[in-house]
């Protein structure tokens, strides 16, 4: 069960990054409800599952777009 419910926090950090580009994991957190250390706990994990999101030099997050890596 527990498995579940940590497949479902992903996809909705996932999505509030998408919505929310450019946004710091303290901000994502307070969407959601969380500490802002499960958002950024969870980047690793985002990436296992192929939800690709990088963090620029001043911590903000943006999804990351895999038709733009292919292209370049």
């Amino acid at each position: 069960m527990a498995r579940k419910i940590e497949e479902k926090k992903l996809e909705e950090i996932y999505e509030k990054v998408r919505e929310n580009p450019g946004k710091k994991a303290g901000f994502i957190a307070r969407l959601l409800g969380l500490n802002r250390s499960e958002v950024t706990r969870s980047l690793p994990a985002l990436e296992n599952k192929g939800l690709l999101v990088y963090e620029d030099d001043e911590g903000g997050l943006y999804p990351h777009n895999k038709n733009q890596s292919q292209n370049s």
